[in-house]
């Protein structure tokens, strides 16, 4: 807030020295070929036509734009000895894009980040001298809402790709990549490197990470898979982690700052309405495990703050100890102050993470929707649907991951090499668009065996 204040206020002082110019021509004295009446009306007339003149000038390139993040417009225009107040409105819902008018004048236009569907909306704003008003008006899209940490690499890519030539992100984002190439060396000056990246299956549309810094990236080389953090930025064509990105570690290191904020934020009694899934370091065990119940108790520990996982079950969690590193999946509650997986959360094999995240995400679609983006999802067959077709060459499964028996997924139509031998209890790898068709989550026809 306090930076936009000051560039309202070197946006007042430029306009008043811009119009102070127009008012000392005017001051001087009415001579016979200008009478004083025409000049009083030029006087009364140009305050208004520039503050409109103005506001269409700073504004002249938000036409069109994408607006998927709360934004800022001035409230007034200095002209002169006058200041025009501008008046914004929306023609959409309060629910989908509201105006907000702040102590420092500032106007905030505050979007629903999580609106389930795209809205067109046009923003408008009108100023008066008290007798006439002028108009100006931008067209503005809203997004469908994404929470960030619901984004697979493959959403993120596509939506770095969609940045305008010029325009950067307001959000950081975090990518797991393969080093491509290494376009400008280590500076031991500068204490950065810039690459280029390519996240897996998304090969055809790189990221170069601009002036990368943070530990170890003096030591980057061509193949290595890395983790890297920044906003996104088009440089004339160029899609690229902007100057400012760090390497986050060598490896994969999932953000999930986001849903911890929500987690340790939730009242005592409350719970997450998502199914979520989590990494952490084991710091102690309350409960040892139960040959009887099956199950285990263990605290992880984030930057100081617990998180229980409260009778965890799963393949491995027999054995677990303090010190490992685990990832688990479940519904997060506040149980009487303690931030806890639920009674039912499970264990989640090292390399089934993004699949239990794509399985998951998969149940947040409505009947008749259907993902933008193909997923790839690892699970055990558990039933043969439709035998597989030499007619059609395809075969219709459905498979579970890591053991999460209430979010199957169907695999309709299911091509690819292979596919025709497939027998329950075999572990494949199927990658498709995922819909909801009338209730059943499934891949959709097309969908291939890797």
């Amino acid at each position: 807030m306090k930076k936009m204040s000051i560039w309202a206020l070197l946006l007042a002082m430029s306009i008043s020295m811009l119009t102070g110019c127009s008012n000392e021509e005017t001051k001087e004295p009415a001579t016979e070929s200008t009478p004083s009446s025409v000049v009083e009306s030029v006087e009364e007339e140009s305050g208004l036509d520039d503050a409109v003149a103005y506001v269409k000038t700073i504004y002249k390139k938000e036409d069109g734009k994408t607006t998927a993040k709360d934004y800022q417009r001035v409230g007034s225009v200095p002209v002169g000895a006058k200041t025009f107040e501008i008046t914004w409105t929306v023609d959409v819902a309060e629910d989908i894009v509201s105006v907000v008018r702040g102590e420092d004048g500032m106007v905030t236009i505050d979007v629903n980040e999580e609106n389930p569907e795209e809205v067109a909306y046009v923003l408008t704003a009108s100023l008066t001298d008290g007798t006439d008003t002028e108009t100006l008006t931008w067209n503005h899209v809203l997004p469908a809402g994404k929470k960030l940490d619901s984004l697979t690499y493959a959403e993120i890519v596509a939506l770095a790709y969609a940045v305008a030539d010029g325009d950067v992100t307001e959000d950081t984002y975090r990518l797991f990549g393969t080093v491509t190439s290494i376009d400008t060396a280590w500076s031991d000056e500068y204490k950065n490197i810039t690459v280029t990246i390519a996240v897996a299956g998304c090969e055809e549309q790189p990221i170069m990470c601009y002036r990368l810094s943070g530990e170890g990236a003096q030591d980057l080389k061509v193949g290595d898979a890395i983790t890297v953090e920044g906003q996104f930025t088009n440089y004339k064509g160029t899609i690229e982690f902007n100057k400012g990105c760090v390497l986050v570690g060598y490896g994969e290191f999932v953000d999930q700052s986001a849903l911890l904020e929500a987690a340790f934020a939730l009242g005592e009694g409350d719970s997450m309405d998502e199914v979520s899934i989590l990494t952490g370091v084991i710091s102690e065990i309350p409960t040892a495990w139960s040959d009887e119940y099956q199950n285990i108790t263990v605290n992880l520990d984030f930057d100081g703050k617990t998180l229980q996982c409260y009778r965890l079950s799963g393949e491995g969690a027999k054995d677990l100890v303090v010190g490992q590193t685990i990832t688990v999946v479940g519904t997060i509650k506040n149980y009487k102050g303690l931030i806890e997986f639920d009674k039912g959360c499970k264990l989640v094999p090292n390399d089934a993470y993004h699949s239990v995240k794509n399985a998951i995400g998969a149940y947040k679609l409505q009947d008749g929707e259907a993902q933008e983006v193909a997923k790839t999802i690892t699970g055990t067959i558990s039933t043969i649907d439709t035998a597989w077709s030499d007619e059609y060459q395809n075969i219709t499964v459905t498979i579970v991951v890591a053991g999460l028996e209430d979010y199957p997924i169907m695999c309709y139509r299911l091509s690819g090499e292979g596919a025709k031998d497939l027998a329950v209890g075999d572990v494949i790898t199927v990658t498709g668009i995922i819909k909801n068709y009338k209730g059943t989550i499934e891949f959709d026809k097309g969908c291939t065996l890797n």
